[in-house]
């Protein structure tokens, strides 16, 4: 079946419909006993084998690539991909086995997706311009081969085209223009039925005829003058658009080298194409594979870089009733040690602490009391409050002594309130300042000739047991 007609006529609409590529807006599409799309019509699938206008072929595939995912994902064996690919081969003088999809000419890439098409030798073949810009001797063989498919091997064939006396070899041709199908006959009856001597006049003649009804709005449309032309095995409506297409399955009985197509292992060769035009995707674009291993690296490092630190210019309230400001920061406390009475004395540990803390956890900001403090957490102005009493040393040092000479109402301690509306800033902080008390409190019962372990928190954590 030749379908004819110049560009934006509707061809590829029509067989963009019958693959089930696009839906029709009101009517219905039959093709081979089953609507396209329909479960078990096999339409797009096996039965069907379609070659688009454009090219649509993975570019890294090679030629015998290129056909042994097609054949694979419509259930063939290596061995029948194989074979075929040599007759193939040689009727469209296809470039080489390697040759890339990439590196062909326009001409090359149509013959490969021409075979594509071909290569499990579908019941229904739709061949949208299969022959444009090929050499008049390869289109000549071409349409040779076709029709010795359609009526040998019994399949069907649908083929748009633009040269229109090529078509002289279709059984039946259909004249399509402006969406509208003008007449639908062999190519021996429209010629005489319209008294020319080549399809081009009779095209010609029906599109003006169309024309003229169209201008002065006749009664009896050109579809109407051509009806006594259209085959008696077709009735169409000739006053709306082709909007239902139907084609008689063939028997398979009837084909004598016909593809078996096996449910189960069809699935498993469909897996293994992809998997391999995937792998052959990334293989052969080194773009991709650039990408693949730059990004991951530029990923990690912009995450570290903005994620992974710790928060900076954090400001922390200090209210130190022992030391004030421990002069800008300069007094660091003392720890005295007499080695002969054993005696360790703790004066002012208050600076000590504040200057160890430093400004890798926040930033300090005196405070004279801690009402002030804690308006400035209210403000966001800081990220919290550390309180020193001002007996701080005293009780530390009574606390490691185990006396009880003060008041001990403090017990020594380091009163923290933290700003928890941002949660996450506040137990960073909260583990900082925890982890950095004990470091510093090992550090100043060294001095005093202490076994550090006193100053740990009483749990160890032992070898892990597996």
């Amino acid at each position: 079946y030749g379908l004819l007609g110049a560009s934006g006529s509707g061809k590829t609409t029509l067989l963009s419909c019958i693959v089930g590529i696009q839906k029709v807006n009101s009517g219905d599409v039959w093709v081979l006993g089953g609507q396209p799309g329909s479960k078990n019509s096999s339409v797009p699938g096996p039965r069907v084998g379609y070659m688009p206008q454009e090219i649509s072929l993975v570019p890294e595939f090679s030629t015998i690539g290129a056909l042994y995912y097609f054949g694979r994902i419509n259930g063939m064996e290596d061995d029948a991909i194989e074979s075929r690919y040599r007759i193939l081969s040689e009727l469209l003088q296809l470039p080489g086995r390697s040759c890339l999809v990439k590196h062909m000419s326009g001409g090359q890439q149509r013959r490969v997706s021409f075979a594509c098409a071909l290569i499990h030798e579908p019941e229904l073949l739709i061949l949208d311009e299969p022959t444009v810009g090929l050499d008049p001797l390869l289109r000549e063989n071409i349409w040779n081969f076709l029709v010795n498919m359609a009526r040998v091997q019994g399949i069907t064939i649908i083929i748009t085209t633009h040269y229109i006396e090529e078509a002289k070899e279709a059984d039946v041709i259909g004249l399509l223009r402006c969406g509208k199908l003008l007449a639908q006959a062999s190519p021996q009856k429209l010629l005489a039925k319209c008294n020319c001597n080549t399809l081009e006049e009779a095209f010609l003649l029906l599109s003006q005829k169309q024309k003229e009804s169209q201008i002065h709005h006749e009664k009896n449309t050109v579809e109407t003058e051509l009806q006594e032309i259209q085959s008696d095995s077709t009735n169409l409506d000739q006053n709306r658009n082709v909007s239902n297409l139907e084609f008689t399955a063939i028997d398979k009985a009837s084909s004598p080298s016909r593809v078996s197509y096996k449910p189960r292992p069809r699935r498993n060769r469909t897996f293994k194409a992809l998997i391999i035009k995937n792998f052959l995707q990334f293989l052969r674009h080194p773009g991709g594979i650039l990408f693949a291993l730059i990004f991951p690296l530029v990923q990690v490092n912009v995450f570290f870089n903005a994620i992974g630190n710790d928060p900076t210019g954090l400001h922390l309230a200090v209210v130190n009733d022992e030391a004030g400001d421990c002069d800008g920061g300069k007094y660091l406390g003392n720890v005295i040690w007499d080695e002969d009475e054993d005696i360790c004395d703790y004066v002012d540990l208050s600076c000590r602490f504040l200057n160890g803390f430093g400004k890798t956890i926040a930033e300090n900001k005196f405070y004279n009391n801690q009402l002030a403090a804690q308006e400035a957490i209210r403000h966001g102005e800081v990220v919290g409050l550390m309180y020193f009493d001002k007996n701080f040393s005293q009780i530390l040092q009574a606390r490691r002594d185990n006396t009880y000479e003060f008041d001990l109402k403090s017990s020594g301690q380091i009163e923290v309130s933290l700003d928890m509306g941002n949660r996450q800033i506040g137990l960073f902080v909260e583990k900082k300042l925890y982890t950095r008390f004990f470091e510093i409190y090992e550090e100043i019962v060294k001095e005093c000739n202490i076994p550090k372990r006193f100053a740990d928190v009483p749990l160890k954590f032992e070898e892990p047991i597996f």
